[in-house]
């Protein structure tokens, strides 16, 4: 099933009473932020080992007054250190998102030049969400450039207490030559018990986002999750067909607004 992904997430939070939220690759807490929104009394920690994103993120007074806890690691399957390979690209608050996001454990196999090599510190999941245990209601914001499965392979003492991830994942190593991919991300949490609900793209794309969600709750909340998706599914169609009828002005207005929604 091909839907928007990111709306879905959002949507679910709620519907599985998620407690503890972690974005996993914030690059700039924008996701974490639109969690804070959904979920006003949850943990949210936002992971980013990019150096130059982390300061911006340091200093983002948004991140400091919702209370999002910002910590300077990298997730992967093991409690060591490093190498972050840079990428060398206009690291302003105002530049291009996906630009700044390409930062990653991996030395890019596209040619994509570098800044720097840095050292950062690595954590599993499971270590870093280890207070609270089962009794947590995880959810899991997943961008980690090429490192989806040692991402998920470091959260497998707290995938019981997951209730859905959220990953970006590969289905060509396009980010790193020995990067794992989608089909093993799936077996993976499939073992643990989750299925995949959506993704935004086809599996034949290159990149996409997957949802995934443990399997049993898509079973006892299918009701309140096909509404979800309904919902959104009709809103896109709205925007399709309605958006391009308006006048430019209020067309513009309209897309700041729900920018500042998301965000």
């Amino acid at each position: 099933m091909i839907v928007d992904t990111r709306h879905l997430f959002l949507k679910l939070l709620r519907t599985f009473d998620v407690d503890t939220v972690c974005d996993v690759g914030s690059m700039d807490g924008s996701d974490a932020l639109r969690c804070r929104r959904v979920l006003p009394a949850a943990e949210i920690i936002a992971l980013e080992p990019n150096p130059r994103n982390f300061e911006l993120m340091a200093a983002d007074p948004r991140l400091r007054g919702h209370h999002i806890r910002t910590l300077p690691l990298a997730a992967s399957d093991s409690d060591s250190e490093a190498q972050f390979f840079v990428v060398d690209v206009d690291y302003s608050a105002s530049a291009n998102p996906a630009a700044r996001g390409m930062s990653s454990l991996h030395r890019r196999s596209d040619g994509t030049r570098l800044a720097e090599v840095v050292a950062v510190r690595t954590t599993r999941l499971d270590t870093l969400l280890a207070n609270g245990g089962t009794a947590r209601r995880i959810a899991l914001w997943i961008d980690t450039e090429g490192m989806a499965f040692e991402t998920v392979s470091g959260a497998a003492g707290v995938l019981a207490a997951t209730r859905l991830l959220h990953i970006e994942v590969e289905t060509e190593p396009c980010i790193g030559a020995t990067q794992r991919l989608l089909p093993d991300v799936e077996r993976l949490l499939v073992d643990a018990g989750f299925a995949l609900l959506a993704t935004n793209q086809p599996r034949t794309s290159m990149q996409l986002d997957a949802l995934f969600v443990r399997a049993d709750l898509l079973s006892t909340n299918a009701a309140e999750i096909g509404w979800h998706i309904r919902r959104g599914r009709l809103e896109r169609r709205v925007r399709r067909v309605v958006l391009p009828l308006l006048p430019t002005r209020l067309r513009r207005f309209l897309s700041r607004h729900a920018n500042a929604v998301r965000t």
